[in-house]
């Protein structure tokens, strides 16, 4: 069951794994298993995303690609009611996600140079959506609203059927409503290299963003390094750290360490609070829940005892440890949390006050649930606007503002050893009857 500790009771080796928990190595993975797959997706296609998707997945693919009239059909018979609540997020997200968008930029120095920034849509974008333990269509709109926003003219959405063989119906319906016309019926590391390579049936995606299980983030990161696509990140189990001072609801802080915990048995769900009484209620409240066998039980089970309840002596002290964690998801239940804002550092996604639980953010509210896990919103963010946009630099000089800079680029490209051509390439266009000053 999930322990409470006091933070600064924490020795040094605890500290360093919380700090590096990005998961286990996966060399071996990729190694023995997603580079031979994507190589043979690489080299046979269709008929090799088949055989590893009923070798994995136990199901026989007639086609990889889905049909109109699957997708047509999907929209026919999800759950209107669901499907309405979908569609209201996905103004939400579409709102937000618009304000995300960069104007380019350019102007011109007194020594003449003209600088500036283009931004340019990856024009081919993937979007993983899991499947597996659950199905996830709120990943549908997280992933392909911010590509659409940005430009991309080519979206594919890569999701495994379900153990029945089947997309579930509402992914299929919410494709439909976001205009996603390619949908690529496999997940893993075959569904990944599929994306990522193309087919005559569908072009390659230049970048992949989504989480997946270990295969989905191996192939990711094989691929990567290839060359073949950019990534949004390596993602990890999925996790929240709550802080809490001693006055939010018990019952509210084990639900919302427990909602993490129900995603997977590797979900990580830790609070931090100046309350020892609180972190006795909400264990009190976590064992009461397993024990009633509710909802995905086995895995809250398993999941729980990833987590942890540490006792900090100030919310300062708190704050202090989650910027060194670097959480995905991170809830600040305390009395006006904004005054701390700026004092909070390295979160994926925040979710400030006692109302705001993730579950507004992972479905409704319009930010985006993409996010960097295992530590690396210390040096990453979430998916948005700018992850589907190519940033280009240009300059443009004349004559004269050439002339200004020759002296220190001959200088600068001798100390480095390339003064005969890149200091060459100064000094010849600046040589007398050469061509004119334009």
């Amino acid at each position: 069951m999930i322990p409470i500790k006091k933070l600064k009771d924490l020795t040094p080796n605890e500290l360093n794994k919380l700090f590096n928990r990005f998961g286990e190595d996966f060399s071996s993975i990729m190694i023995n298993t997603v580079i031979p797959i994507v190589n043979d997706v690489k080299n046979d296609g269709e008929a090799a995303v088949k055989k590893y998707t009923e070798k994995f997945d136990k199901i026989k693919l007639t086609d990889v690609i889905a049909a109109q009239k699957e997708i047509d059909n999907g929209h026919k018979n999800a759950p209107k009611d669901v499907l309405r609540a979908f569609m209201k997020a996905k103004d939400n997200i579409e709102e937000f996600h618009r304000r995300q968008l960069r104007e380019n930029s350019i102007y011109t120095r007194k020594d003449g140079i003209t600088l500036g920034v283009t931004y340019q849509a990856i024009e081919n974008a993937g979007i993983y959506v899991p499947g597996g333990k659950a199905s996830y269509p709120s990943s549908v709109l997280m992933g392909v609203i911010p590509a659409q926003i940005a430009g991309a003219e080519n979206i594919t959405v890569i999701t495994p059927p379900n153990k029945e063989g089947k997309i579930p119906d509402i992914i299929y319906a919410i494709c439909r409503e976001c205009g996603v016309k390619n949908i690529i019926k496999s997940g893993g590391a075959q569904g990944i290299a599929f994306a990522a390579f193309g087919s005559d049936k569908h072009k390659k995606s230049d970048i992949i963003v989504g989480p997946g299980n270990i295969f989905v983030t191996a192939a990711k990161t094989y691929l990567f390094s290839m060359g073949v696509i950019q990534i949004d990140s390596m993602a990890g189990p999925s996790e929240v750290l709550i802080i809490s001072d001693g006055n939010s609801d018990p019952e509210w802080v084990a639900y919302d360490l427990l909602s993490q915990a129900e995603h997977e048995e590797r979900a990580i769900a830790v609070l931090i609070t100046t309350s020892k009484k609180l972190a006795e209620d909400v264990k009190n409240v976590i064992i009461k829940d397993i024990e009633s066998g509710c909802g995905r039980n086995d895995i809250k089970k398993t999941s729980v005892k990833n987590g942890l309840i540490l006792i900090a002596d100030s919310i300062d002290e708190a704050i202090e440890f989650s910027n060194s964690y670097g959480p995905e998801h991170m809830e600040f239940m305390v009395d006006n949390p904004l005054e701390y804002i700026n004092k909070i550092r390295n979160v994926g996604s925040l979710f400030l006050g006692r109302y705001s639980p993730v579950a507004v953010g992972d479905y409704y509210s319009g930010t985006n649930h993409i996010l960097p896990t295992g530590g690396a919103a210390r040096f990453s963010s979430g998916t948005s606007v700018e992850t589907f946009l190519r940033r280009t630099t240009f300059q443009l000089l004349d004559k004269n503002s050439l002339k200004k800079t020759a002296q220190s680029i001959k200088l600068m490209s001798a100390y480095e050893g390339f003064d005969d051509k890149h200091g060459g390439s100064v000094d010849i266009r600046l040589k007398d009857g050469k061509r004119k000053n334009i």
